[in-house]
């Protein structure tokens, strides 16, 4: 409570370089530490209940990694149109990093692989998803209410197929910790709301330090919703994909990253749609769309490396697996997209200019405020 009273209260004024350096890094202690338990309990919960780590990641984690984007979003649309341009940029660029930095970054230094459930149902659902923003986007020019409430009416379809293929599958079921099935289902419960609350305030304290330092380099809205902002709210995801890909928890990495995706698209976007239209931003619209939709399918060789394994082990079934070199390519890609939103995104107009200042000021109070 104590981090999100310091992230709103600071946001009134501008910080000082130090002050904003030291929310940042206090929000990535904050999101280490609650990563690691949260990956704790959602394995826990997975035995407790006999499901899947995969539907753990997809609903619990990546409904609460999303959170974040949520709140943000909404308070940013309901400033200004400028705060749903960032708004806009948070959605799309969250989506790019979950892709390009999280996955590539866990494949880079553990290897992540995918059952039947990611390669049949899972993963086709996300291009799916993103591919029917793709089309709103061309038909409106923008998302309107109309376009959110369609995207919201999807988010139920979306959680009725992934609760029709959520049983077994799930290759990463292991023991329980010793003493850890011990604990009363209440305490666990409590611990597990506990550490989302405990993520959602990392990214807090880092997004409000991120964004701070990132408007003293004169960065439009939109750009900052796709580089800052979107990496700061998939911290969360980061850190618990990491967290988990470290402990061979190959279901929990993709569940959580498809889940937080396919989220994004049909809650947070659609419920900021629904408060105010988010424009498409003239500079960096469809050069963020295109690139969020090439990251996706750029998961496509894991259906490649299933075909290997079946071959190799003369089996009927195998795991699609991503390995350190498409870890390491996807990573750079990232990083050279990053820059390329920096690059045609710079908001060229002085920050003393009076209109631009009225323009930007509700913005940055929405994206680290309340």
């Amino acid at each position: 409570m104590l981090a999100l009273v310091i992230a709103s209260a600071g946001t009134s004024g501008t910080l000082s370089p130090w002050v904003s350096v030291a929310m940042l890094f206090g929000g990535l202690v904050l999101l280490l530490v609650s990563a690691h338990y949260l990956v704790d309990l959602a394995t826990w919960i997975a035995h407790r209940l006999g499901v899947s780590q995969l539907t753990i990641g997809l609903t619990i984690i990546a409904f609460g990694t999303s959170a974040p984007e949520l709140a943000l979003n909404v308070v940013a649309a309901i400033s200004s149109d400028a705060g749903a341009e960032l708004a806009f940029g948070n959605v799309v660029g969250s989506n790019i990093a979950n892709i390009g930095l999280v996955l590539g970054f866990a494949c880079l230094c553990y290897g992540v692989h995918a059952n039947r459930q990611v390669l049949r149902v899972y993963y086709p659902l996300l291009v799916v998803t993103e591919v029917l923003l793709l089309v709103i986007a061309k038909v409106t020019g923008e998302f309107t209410r109309v376009d959110g409430l369609i995207l919201l009416l999807g988010l139920p379809i979306a959680v009725a197929i992934l609760r029709r293929w959520s049983g077994g599958g799930s290759s990463d079921q292991e023991p329980a910790e010793a003493g850890s099935t011990t604990r009363g289902t209440a305490s666990m419960a409590g611990l597990l709301l506990l550490s989302i609350f405990m993520l959602i305030a990392g990214a807090k304290l880092a997004e409000t330090g991120a964004v701070q330092i990132a408007r003293t380099a004169g960065l439009s809205e939109a750009v900052i919703g796709l580089t800052v902002v979107a990496i700061a709210t998939s911290l969360p995801e980061s850190f618990t994909a990491i967290m988990a890909a470290r402990r061979g928890q190959s279901d929990l990495v993709m569940g959580t990253i498809l889940g937080s995706n396919i989220f994004n698209i049909l809650s947070v976007l659609a419920v900021t749609s629904l408060v105010r239209p988010v424009p498409l931003p003239h500079e960096v619209g469809w050069a963020s769309l295109w690139p969020m939709l090439l990251f996706t399918l750029a998961v496509l060789p894991i259906y490649l490396s299933r075909w290997r394994d079946k071959r190799a082990t003369g089996g009927s079934s195998g795991h699609g697996r991503l390995g350190k070199v498409w870890g390491g390519v996807t990573f750079a890609a990232w990083i050279g997209c990053m820059v390329f939103f920096l690059f045609i995104g710079q908001d060229d107009t002085p920050a003393t200019d009076d209109a631009q200042m009225g323009r930007s000021s509700p913005p940055a109070e929405a994206a680290g405020g309340s």
